[in-house]
């Protein structure tokens, strides 16, 4: 799915998550709320609008299959530069 159809699906907070890419944002939700996707698809709007490498990005988990959701949604949306960032998901272990 490219991400004009993932953000037609987000609702407003999530677009303006998702659209606020000029400094840090907390995302404080429960599970199965989006937050992975809020933050795929920020992290996408933020190398699609800006020119910031993918490889300058970290994007942080508390588990591996977290890093590894988030690694194929951002796969789907950008393409193999989503296999350029890093992720982290053991700093919470």
């Amino acid at each position: 799915m490219d991400f004009n159809t993932r953000y037609a699906k987000l609702n407003d907070n999530q677009r303006q998550a998702v659209d606020y890419i000029h400094g840090s944002l907390l995302v404080i939700a429960g599970p199965g709320t989006g937050k992975t996707e809020l933050l795929s698809m920020r992290t996408a709007q933020i190398l699609r609008q800006t020119d910031t490498l993918p490889n300058s990005i970290l994007c942080l988990t508390f588990t591996e299959s977290g890093a590894t959701n988030m690694r194929q949604r951002l796969r789907q949306i950008i393409g193999e530069a989503g296999s350029d960032l890093r992720y982290c998901f053991s700093f919470s272990q």
